[in-house]
Formats: structure tokens, sequence, C-alpha cells
């Protein structure tokens, strides 16, 4: 289990919307679906070339109690605000497969 006190940060967890376009695509809206409390540690940053210019990528690991990701059915393709950082989410991994902690791979595109 993860320590309570390691969890210092809120995390809002936003939903895509599963609504489509006249095209057939996914709008690009979001939906509150709730919170859980997080610890977010940096795992560094780089740049890359991202539409017509470089943008920097700040990668983040973040924990979390797995009953709470259970309980917001947290994908994927949601995406999570922690500190004014809208995150999207790379990977979540059960950790030991104990259903105890949640580790969420996340990056930020600035």
């Amino acid at each position: 289990m993860i320590s309570g006190g390691r969890l210092r940060f809120a995390a809002t967890v936003y939903r895509a919307a599963t609504t489509t376009d006249a095209l057939g695509r996914r709008t690009s809206t979001f939906t509150d679906v709730g919170d859980m409390r997080v610890d977010m540690r940096e795992a560094g940053s780089s740049e890359i070339n991202y539409a017509d210019g470089v943008a920097v990528v700040a990668n983040y690991e973040l924990r979390a109690r797995w009953p709470n990701i259970s309980r917001l059915t947290v994908t994927e393709l949601d995406r999570l605000e922690v500190r004014g950082r809208t995150l999207r989410i790379n990977g979540i991994r059960n950790l030991d497969e104990r259903d105890r902690v949640a580790v969420l791979d996340c990056s930020e595109v600035t």
C-alpha cells in the first residue's frame, strides 16, 4: 500500500467525450469525472519536433491507490490536471499486480 503521507497532490480526472463530429472523429472535449490524491515525481524532459516547431515534453510518474483508479475507471484516453498542469496518460501499471498501487506514466507538452 502507498503511504497516505506521500499522496500530497490532488488530481482531477477528465474523461474524453464519446461523441463524434460530422466527419466521424471524436470531439476534443473533456468532462470532469472526479478527484483523487497522487504522488507526483518528475521523470525528466526533452525537446521534440512538434507541429511546426520545437516543444518541450516533460515526463512525470504519478502514483495513486489502485481502488481510486478502479472507482474512476481511469484509462489512457483520460487527462489529469495536477498543480495546474494538464497531463496526458501514456500508460497505467498495476504495481506488482497486487491491486494496491497504480503507477501512471504521464507527459505534458509545453
